[in-house]
């Protein structure tokens, strides 16, 4: 998989999920706001983003609800690596490994590789910063597991009713 940076034309960005010749996601993402409209074959879902903490910041992700989805945090300041948690699971990330531009998800173990994804295209200003967590890594980064990790078997047919 792979995020491409895309030209909405407002005044937010345009992200797009892409896995080999198939667009899986698109985003329009509200810089002011911290807004997203994500849609997908899942379906269309709104997500708020905050930023918390003064010393050890941390990203959350809310559904329409207010209902907190994820949270993602840094290893420390300057660091590549992290932590997530996502539907009451914690993983550990790592971006650019091996000078790679990709993003591996991690069991909380680092046993098992759970996901690979290109941020190549869109990782300009990640290297600039100290923190990752200041940069839209980490809404990608949780749009990206909410994705992956929601269940893509439910019929469409029944939602339609």
């Amino acid at each position: 998989m792979k995020w491409i940076k895309v030209n909405t034309g407002d005044s937010g960005e345009g992200y797009e999920l892409w896995a080999d010749d198939r667009k899986l996601a698109g985003i329009s993402f509200s810089k002011q706001t911290l807004i997203a409209r994500v849609v997908s074959n899942i379906g269309k879902r709104l997500f708020f983003f905050e930023k918390k903490g003064i010393l050890s910041s941390k990203a959350l992700m809310k559904n329409e609800y207010g209902i907190t989805m994820g949270v993602a945090e840094q290893e420390r300041s300057g660091s590549k690596k992290g932590y997530m948690e996502f539907d009451g699971k914690r993983y550990c990330y790592i971006l650019n490994e091996n000078e790679s531009g990709d993003l591996k998800l991690y069991d909380e173990e680092m046993k098992q590789s759970l996901l690979s994804c290109s941020f190549n295209s869109v990782s300009n200003g990640f290297a600039k910063t100290r923190s990752l967590m200041n940069t839209k890594f980490p809404f990608l980064l949780l749009v990206l597991c909410w994705y992956t990790f929601e269940p893509h078997t439910v019929a469409r047919a029944e939602w339609a009713v």
